[in-house]
């Protein structure tokens, strides 16, 4: 099998990962509580990463001077990010809205980084992020024009989206001589620094109240799953994959996961949505792939 192929496969699979990884927290929220489910799915991808680094020797020393960029990562992504992901589903915003709005970020980091860097931005990817906001308001818009999902929840989805812009405009600002792993390795400690206390001080209650019985495991079985599918396994694959196709390629295949999250709704959650809302996904698919589109740059 040729490695461009088995790079495509990696892709994939990654990407379906992530799609699925939507209903794996929103399985878990049945028990445990938003700080506490993310700290466990952290906690658990540190120590497999860790492993992995620590027997491949891929995991470098961080000098003292770049720190504070990583600290910095590590509180937008995965701190901030997480947190307002798992509190909007927990709020009751559904996987399947879950993963269209998450499925914007691609799109916004072009803008954001015109924005903050003066990058510049294409017309296609301007285009793009047009279509797919009208695709997502069909999606999150009732006919009488109230949403579909609660304030509170969209809130929180939209400051898990300039969290994860904010990640990847502060990974510029970390030295390119850092591969992958490392950076994700300590990034994933370090967030533990934020995870732990917040989990402890605002949830002590939900977590002294855990109790050990066949929904708790299962949910745990559910946060093992994100740890190694979403967090460790997906990662790993994306990587690879972008190492062998390059980056313009792979990101192609960010359009996968919101379709994986609403078939996998049908037949988990038996989530079924309006022929309105699934043309509304249709659209931002569409509008993913216009932004993808490399023509004329503006300044």
């Amino acid at each position: 099998m040729k490695k461009q192929t088995i790079a495509i496969f990696a892709l994939v699979i990654a990407q379906v990962f992530w799609g699925a990884s939507y209903l794996l927290s929103d399985r878990a929220l049945q028990v445990f509580s938003p700080a506490f489910l993310v700290t466990l799915r952290i906690s658990i991808a540190a120590i497999v990463l860790g492993i992995i680094g620590v027997t491949t020797g891929r995991i470098q020393k961080v000098k003292l001077k770049d720190l504070k960029f990583f600290a910095l990562a590590a509180f937008v992504e995965p701190f901030v990010y997480f947190l307002c992901e798992a509190k909007a589903l927990d709020s009751g915003v559904s996987p399947t809205v879950t993963s269209v709005m998450i499925s914007l970020i691609p799109l916004l980091t072009p803008v954001f980084a015109y924005i903050v860097l003066r990058e510049k931005v294409t017309l296609t990817n301007l285009l793009g992020i047009i279509v797919s906001i009208v695709g997502v308001l069909m999606i999150i818009l009732e006919k009488d024009g109230e949403m579909s999902v609660s304030m509170v929840g969209f809130v929180l989805l939209f400051i898990a989206i300039l969290a994860s812009i904010s990640y990847t405009l502060v990974l510029r600002k970390i030295p390119e001589h850092y591969n992958t792993l490392t950076i994700v390795f300590y990034n994933f400690c370090i967030s533990l620094c934020f995870f732990i206390p917040t989990s402890l001080i605002m949830e002590w209650n939900e977590i002294s109240s855990l109790q050990i019985n066949k929904e708790t495991i299962d949910a745990f079985y559910a946060i093992i799953a994100l740890a190694l599918s979403a967090s460790c396994v997906a990662f790993l694959f994306f990587s690879f994959g972008v190492r062998i196709i390059g980056p313009n390629r792979a990101n192609v295949f960010n359009n996968i996961p919101p379709g994986v999250t609403a078939i996998l709704s049908i037949f988990v959650l038996n989530e079924m949505m309006p022929a309105i809302k699934w043309v509304g996904l249709g659209i931002v698919i569409i509008g993913m792939f216009i932004s993808q589109i490399n023509i004329t740059k503006v300044n």
